[in-house]
């Protein structure tokens, strides 16, 4: 017969944090696939615990820093149980129980009546809760990412291991299963890098300032967190190929508006020069990725595609804060202008962590295209797009798609909308890759825009070995003393 449990949220909280805590410093590779299987539970419970607590957000979900990480998870979640790596398996036994106690904690702040008390805790003491909370995820996003590292980088090792002693290729880690984990570094990374900003930046205000959300850099934040939650929410249902020109296109408006804001900073004295000379010409890159993007998944709409209308309020609106923050009559504002009206040094934090948030929102597109099975498209586009996927195929070595045929002379005649066949979706696939490996440039060439040093000091960690000391992992409280996308 089990004891009861007979801890506060307090100490639930405290407790989540040292699991946390000693998922990052006994990290392991074997660990890792686990690990990733168990996020969505770990997000899951913090949700629904982060939406009963008192300081959560009165604010509307898009001005709500878990929103974002919920979208995250969930996406992932969606990966795995397509089947992409690392599948299904078991889960991890830290992660899972910090994600009970969560649970726990939110049942307690239910059970008292008032989100403001429970009944074994101190206002004072759930005070702290969404810090702790928030806290608690960055730092297993950080093991995760840490664990990630140590398995590609092992299964790296076994495969130039194999070359010396002329393994067979059968029984070496393939090209795909590393390519796979390293694209869930890029997008823990990301997570992690999120929750890093919200939980330094502190519990998010119970209400929103009116003369602030009237403020062009407080309205493209705004707009930019909608656009990120939206684009998440639409992409999850069952976008329509006109959706996912909508998210391309503004992707490419937002990355334009990074460079340009960017430059402004620099230009301003509030970045190194320095920066800007790396960092630009990775913006204009991924500029034109997700502008390529759009024009491919443009020729798969038909009369009958529709955009989602709330993906159409939250681009119009990402439009609008744009120009009112950053263009004239002419065009793009003037450094100076761009000074006058914006906080500089704010936006281009904000807009380096919507760059991050993008990687996100590029694997979502990606796996969009692999594995949605309502995509279709007129026939001949697809015709003229798969044979000429195929012929590149062909050329690469392969042989299946020799001699086959994409559409009928029925279909090409009415230009029928037909399943998109699998070389269109290679195009498409090939198309993402292209854009996490330009964006995924971009996010590192402006890693010292990161809103603190804490956030860049723990970027090593997933580089360290695993070893380390326990004081070089720590990380406090503002209140205590002390690659490319895998290609299918």
């Amino acid at each position: 017969m089990s004891m009861p449990d007979r801890r506060t949220v307090g100490e639930l909280l405290a407790d989540s944090e040292a699991l946390a805590r000693e998922t990052l410093l006994d990290a392991t590779l074997e660990q890792a696939p686990a690990m990733v299987r168990s996020w969505n539970q770990l997000v899951g419970s913090a949700v629904e615990l982060w939406a009963v607590l008192p300081a959560a957000p009165n604010s509307p979900s898009w001005s709500d820093p878990m929103e974002r990480l919920r979208a995250i998870g969930e996406a992932i979640s969606r990966s795995v149980t397509a089947g992409h790596w690392p599948g299904q398996g078991p889960t991890d036994e830290h992660l899972t129980q910090i994600a009970d106690n969560l649970s726990h904690a939110q049942h307690l702040v239910e059970r008292s009546g008032h989100a403001s008390q429970s009944p074994t805790d101190s206002p004072a003491d759930l005070q702290h809760a969404p810090g702790q909370v928030m806290h608690t995820l960055y730092v297993a996003a950080h093991g995760t990412v840490v664990a990630l590292g140590a398995y590609a980088a092992d299964l790296q090792g076994q495969v130039e291991t194999a070359k010396r002693r002329r393994q067979l290729i059968a029984e070496r880690p393939t090209a795909l299963e590393i390519s796979a984990a390293q694209g869930m570094i890029a997008r823990f990374d990301g997570f992690e890098h999120l929750a890093a900003a919200a939980y330094l930046a502190g519990a998010p205000p119970s209400s929103t300032n009116p003369v602030q959300a009237a403020t062009p850099t407080k309205r493209l934040e705004t707009a930019l967190a909608a656009w990120e939650v939206q684009a998440h929410r639409t992409l999850a249902t069952s976008p329509d190929p006109a959706d996912l020109v909508r998210v391309a296109r503004v992707q490419a408006l937002i990355t334009s508006t990074t460079s340009i804001l960017t430059e402004a900073a620099a230009r301003k004295g509030h970045i190194d020069g320095d920066v800007i000379q790396r960092l630009a010409p990775s913006l204009e890159a991924s500029q034109m990725a997700w502008s390529r993007m759009a024009k491919r998944w443009g020729e798969l709409t038909n009369p009958a595609s529709r955009t989602d209308p709330a993906l159409v309020g939250a681009a119009s609106e990402v439009r609008a804060a744009i120009a009112a923050a950053a263009t004239n009559q002419a065009g793009w504002a003037t450094p100076d202008q761009l000074a006058s009206r914006l906080d500089l040094p704010n936006i281009v934090k904000t807009l380096h962590l919507s760059m991050v948030a993008s990687v996100e929102i590029a694997y979502v597109v990606r796996d969009t295209a692999a594995d949605h099975p309502g995509l279709t498209a007129p026939a001949r586009i697809i015709g003229m797009r798969s044979q000429g996927e195929a012929e590149i195929a062909i050329e690469q070595g392969e042989t299946r798609y020799e001699g086959v045929t994409w559409t009928t002379r029925r279909q090409l005649a009415s230009n029928q909308v037909v399943p998109l066949p699998e070389p269109a979706r290679r195009g498409l696939i090939n198309l993402a890759d292209d854009v996490l490996a330009t964006t995924n440039q971009a996010v590192a060439a402006g890693a010292q825009l990161d809103p603190s040093d804490v956030t860049r000091s723990t970027r090593s960690g997933r580089e360290a070995h695993l070893g380390r000391s326990a004081a070089s992992h720590q990380i406090t409280h503002p209140h205590d003393p002390a690659p490319r996308g895998p290609r299918r």
